[in-house]
């Protein structure tokens, strides 16, 4: 025990921090009040104790990390000053808690010869550390997923993920590669930094080679660290690159394993945890952005593919149709009776094949050609439109108005004077109406009315839906609601006679009028 009052130690008290002051033998002398609570022991358990015992007894039972109770307990021992030990320690409570030890001698009078051990209590410092680490872990993953995102190309990806991770991480050398089609090398795409021999060496990597083959085959991440004594495959790899660390992650996509990332570091010794689960993590996001590319290089194959079966479908089928339906005219001049009524037949089914490739090759323009709308005169496409389809009765008193459209414009009223013909049959009355819009300025409302049989009010709304089979043949009203949108309308059906749906229907729609002002032309 010491000779000194108490007084005299308070001196060295601290707020929130566990004081212990020990004599030459390094038996306790003083201990205040934090400490004790720290311990959970009261006053006389410690004073003229062995630190080592009270450390032993009270302590190490709390602390998780076993190499740390060696180190600490080896240190005191000893009688070796260490300047900063953390220690993860479960409290009374079992709530987790952080410490950091501290001992060193005191030289200066009163205390010359004594030993002062500190436990400072820092969970709370720890977890906002943590918070901080996260929210930059959060932060580089977003700029990584913003360029993954935005990357139109694998090579832009690969060369912006890689730029993008060595800014924001700090290592010093980077490289991607990515497999080659038969999964036995792994080709350089992009580098940064990397030495010329390194490359001439290892431009294509075989995949089957120690320790590629963790990356490549197993799927695994590899982390060479020259602090962790590697074995010499590894260590001439670090050599050749220059740096103290290289992390090894693999680039996944639909868990296959399609290339790797490789940083290297020349001032880490080590990469910690949440530095291996952020690089795994970016690894990942790559990986995702590479299975993006991949989908839409497929896409497009597929696309290119799909045009191709088009083009077939609308210029070889449409040419043979042609050519099968001056056959069935030949035929008709010839053939009477029944013969001559399935060869009508024949040639009303050919040219149903050649009207549905027609709406085949529309929809496609729809899609691919952007609206380029230029003024149109409405009654002359009406009217050329007429004359084409000479043997219908269509009623047509003239338009003067022009309207932003383009050359599918005809297509509109071509496949509802169909729809007319086909349900109505060739005696169907069929008038055609172009009004100022009432509702709407500078619009003009288009009426094809018809005295078929009509449209139930159940259906009235589902006319215009894709391959609807309920009125029309599928296509042709869906192109028409395409097209009307796509000029700026809106199209609905209603009865050509109020409340008598059995007496025809009256399709109508809206186009914008070309309103002119001098010289000017506006919508």
């Amino acid at each position: 025990m010491s000779t000194q009052p108490e007084e005299t130690f308070q001196i060295l008290d601290e707020p929130g921090v566990g004081i212990f002051v020990l004599n030459r033998d390094m038996q306790v002398t003083w201990v205040n009040a934090y400490a004790r609570e720290i311990l959970s022991a009261n006053e006389d358990e410690l004073l003229g104790s062995d630190i080592c015992q009270v450390l032993d007894t009270h302590l190490m039972p709390l602390v998780d990390e076993e190499e740390e109770t060696g180190k600490l307990l080896a240190a005191v021992g000893a009688g070796d000053e260490v300047p900063c030990l953390d220690l993860r320690v479960q409290d009374g409570q079992g709530e987790a808690r952080r410490y950091v030890y501290s001992s060193r001698r005191l030289n200066r009078e009163p205390f010359a010869g004594m030993w002062v051990l500190r436990i400072r209590d820092v969970t709370g410092r720890k977890t906002s550390e943590r918070l901080l680490s996260a929210n930059r872990q959060l932060h580089i993953l977003n700029q990584i997923m913003g360029v993954s995102a935005s990357s139109l190309s694998l090579d832009e990806l690969l060369e912006a993920s890689l730029s993008k991770t060595l800014d924001l991480i700090g290592f010093d050398i980077g490289l991607t590669c990515l497999l080659n089609p038969e999964r036995t090398l792994a080709l350089t795409r992009y580098h940064h930094a990397v030495p010329a021999e390194f490359l001439a060496r290892n431009r294509a990597i075989k995949v089957h080679h120690w320790p590629w083959n963790f990356v490549f085959i197993a799927g695994q991440p590899r982390y060479l660290e020259l602090c962790s004594e590697p074995g010499t495959i590894e260590r001439d790899i670090l050599a050749s690159l220059g740096v103290a660390t290289l992390a090894c992650i693999p680039i996944l996509a639909e868990s296959v394993v399609v290339g790797a990332l490789f940083l290297g570091s020349r001032e880490r010794d080590r990469l910690q945890d949440e530095e291996r689960r952020l690089l795994e993590s970016i690894g990942n996001e790559i990986g995702s952005g590479v299975l993006r590319s991949m989908l839409h290089k497929r896409l497009e194959a597929a696309h290119r593919e799909t045009n191709l079966y088009l083009d077939i479908m609308t210029h070889d089928i449409k040419n043979a149709g042609n050519v099968a339906s001056l056959y069935c005219d030949l035929l008709l001049d010839m053939l009477e009776g029944d013969a001559a009524t399935y060869a009508k037949k024949l040639k009303e089914s050919v040219r149903k094949s050649t009207g549905i490739l027609q709406n085949v090759s529309t929809i496609r323009r729809i899609h691919q050609e952007p609206p380029e709308l230029a003024p149109v005169h409405l009654g002359h496409v009406i009217r050329a439109g007429l004359d084409r389809t000479p043997d219908t009765s269509v009623s047509f008193e003239g338009a003067s108005a022009e309207v932003w459209a383009d050359d599918l414009l005809p297509e509109i009223f071509t496949n509802l004077i169909g729809n007319a013909v086909q349900f109505g049959g060739p005696e169907v009355g069929i008038t055609i109406r172009v009004e100022d819009s009432p509702e709407e300025d500078q619009m003009v409302v288009v009426s094809v009315e018809d005295t078929g049989p009509g449209i139930p009010d159940g259906m009235k709304e589902a006319v215009f839906d894709r391959f609807n089979r309920g009125y029309g043949e599928g296509l042709g009203l869906y192109i028409v609601g395409m097209l009307v949108t796509r000029y700026g309308g809106r199209v609905w059906v209603e009865d050509r006679l109020r409340g008598r749906p059995d007496e025809g229907a009256s399709f109508r729609f809206t186009l914008r009028e070309v309103v002119r002002t001098g010289t000017d032309e506006t919508a």
